[in-house]
């Protein structure tokens, strides 16, 4: 149900946290006995949680992916260092006589019990994506507390002066699977702070090179940046040279595919009405059709369609709300045949009430053929 609290409560409940650290001790200790209890304890709550939230997700009404959901299914590298160095607190605060607070912020940190349900999530919708997500996240929260947890106690051990009998064989295979668990963590946070980068280069080339184009979709997809841009038409001369400047923003091994929705002067109403579509589902999308546009996009449809109501045919306003939350608005002005020798003075007139309503909004005109 995408509630925060919950999810709080269940990584403090979490049984999951006895047992790991019961493998960790029983690894440091060298003590087989032990180590096969907790194990057996462990795997037995696994299934218990993975079951019970796969059957919970199979008979609940809700079945969209919530936040919380989501958040568990892309581990990376930084998961690997909470982890590690959150167990390494967690076997400090039990070494002291008084633990304090350490604990619960270790649980809450290293959460268990959130992967699992997302697990159970995934097995329920047979989503593969949120089954190895969450269930890789899953093992590395378990096995590097695990493993902070065997290294605090075998340092305990050598600094109260016990010999050690941890085999060099049981020492190189821990360090194997550990580094083996963290590839694919360490492969994810590459991908995460490189797309990073590009986005912010990105960012850089568009407000240098396209400062006057009004950007309606922007994507990277592989080596390939699109953009969809409104405003001035540029020729097959302007375009070679955005693309040859984009090596200054080291973008040079991406090619740019760009599409222009304006024709000349103008935007058709399919260039239009695909321009809205363009958003993704994480957009907010609101045309005229809809009667939900913003009220100062109303108010200078109306003040345009009644000062001009024999040279306009209809007016299109829109406004997206990006990722960013940032409000843009397109006002797309479709001239009748006696109104086309007044463009000019519609214009004007439309970037006055612009201006008066205070609003950042693209003016457009909608030629009925696409010509211009």
């Amino acid at each position: 149900m995408d509630s925060a609290p919950v999810v709080i409560g269940a990584m403090l409940i979490s049984p999951l946290m006895a047992p790991i650290v019961g493998i960790g001790y029983g690894l440091g200790n060298s003590n087989p006995k032990l180590l096969s209890k907790a194990t057996k304890l462990f795997l037995i709550q696994v299934v218990i949680g993975v079951v019970g939230a796969t059957i919970y997700f199979f008979v609940s009404p809700l079945n969209t992916a919530s936040a919380q959901l989501l958040a568990r299914t892309q581990p990376t590298l930084w998961d690997v260092l909470i982890a590690f160095f959150g167990g390494f607190a967690g076997v400090i605060s039990s070494a002291k006589k008084d633990g304090g607070n350490v604990v619960p912020g270790v649980a809450i940190a290293t959460a268990l019990m959130p992967p699992l349900c997302t697990v159970g999530y995934g097995i329920s919708h047979l989503n593969s994506t949120f089954i190895l997500g969450a269930g890789y996240l899953f093992l590395i929260n378990a096995f590097f507390i695990a493993l902070a947890t065997a290294s605090g106690t075998i340092f305990f051990r050598i600094r109260s002066g016990e010999k050690l009998n941890v085999s060099f064989k049981q020492q190189a295979l821990i360090l194997l699977i550990a580094i083996i668990i963290v590839i694919p963590s360490s492969i994810s946070a590459y991908s995460i702070v490189h797309n990073s980068y590009i986005d912010t280069q990105l960012s850089q080339f568009i407000d240098a090179k396209l400062s006057n184009q009004y950007i309606a979709k922007q994507a990277v997809s592989g080596k390939t940046i699109q953009l969809s841009v409104i405003g001035q038409r540029l020729n097959d001369n302007q375009v070679k040279q955005l693309k040859a400047s984009m090596k200054h923003y080291h973008l040079d091994g991406y090619q740019l595919s760009l599409t222009q929705l304006t024709k000349g002067n103008y935007i058709t109403p399919k260039e239009f009405q695909d321009y809205m579509k363009q958003t993704d589902n994480t957009d907010t999308v609101q045309t005229n059709a809809n009667a939900k546009a913003d009220d100062s996009l109303t108010t200078i449809q109306n003040d345009l369609n009644e000062k001009y109501a024999k040279d306009i045919s209809n007016i299109y306003v829109g406004q997206v709300k990006d990722k960013a939350n940032t409000s843009k608005q397109l006002i797309a002005i479709q001239l009748s045949d006696k109104g086309a020798g007044n463009q000019n003075e519609i214009e004007k007139s439309a970037n006055q009430l612009v201006k008066d309503n205070n609003v950042d909004a693209v003016v457009q005109f909608v030629s009925d053929n696409g010509k211009s």
